[in-house]
């Protein structure tokens, strides 16, 4: 039976279908996810893969490639996976408390730089400034960030990117006077 078969079985109701699909790709799947996040996350998106492809199976159209349909949703659940797992930077380790300072230098340093840092922001269109504070400051993931701003989260990309280039050059232009000294 082909994959375009069990998916016209499945979608006409036969429990099987799907389960035989699962059966027939989870040897290579399963070696591709590990590969790229481990045994016990791989089990995981693997779960997660066939919850999303059963749901889009609907509006599957059979070009005999199904495979390479599967492989493609496997891999953007893996960058998706890594991206999430990142740490995400925040604006807020910049403000660390006095306490933890070790001399008036370095008070007068950490200043500084949260000057450069606002002033960088400022020269920012207030959107794109809007987005890095929410990013960075507020931690939000860009779907929020897009609902909040009544934006689609291409706008929101593009923002953020803007406004992470002109920080880095700002604390870059910061940063060599201090070397200098």
């Amino acid at each position: 039976m082909t994959d375009a078969q069990l998916i016209a079985d499945h979608l006409a109701g036969q429990p099987s279908a799907l389960q035989a699909l699962i059966t027939r790709h989870k040897g290579p799947l399963m070696g591709y996810l590990r590969a790229r996040v481990g045994e016990e996350t791989a089990q995981e998106l693997h779960q997660d893969l066939w919850a999303k492809v059963s749901k889009s199976l609907e509006r599957y159209v059979d070009t005999g490639r199904f495979r390479a349909f599967l492989f493609t949703s496997a891999r953007r659940l893996v960058i998706d996976h890594h991206r999430r797992g990142e740490a995400r930077p925040t604006l807020v380790s910049l403000e660390v408390e006095r306490a933890g300072r070790s001399s008036p230098a370095s008070d007068l340093a950490h200043r500084q730089l949260l000057e450069a840092v606002e002033l960088a922001l400022a020269e920012l269109d207030p959107a794109t400034a809007e987005v890095v504070r929410m990013r960075l400051g507020e931690n939000l993931s860009f779907k929020e960030i897009a609902a909040r701003q009544d934006a689609r989260v291409n706008t929101v990309l593009s923002r953020m990117h803007r406004g992470i280039r002109r920080l880095r050059v700002a604390l870059s232009e910061h940063a060599a006077p201090m070397e200098a000294g």
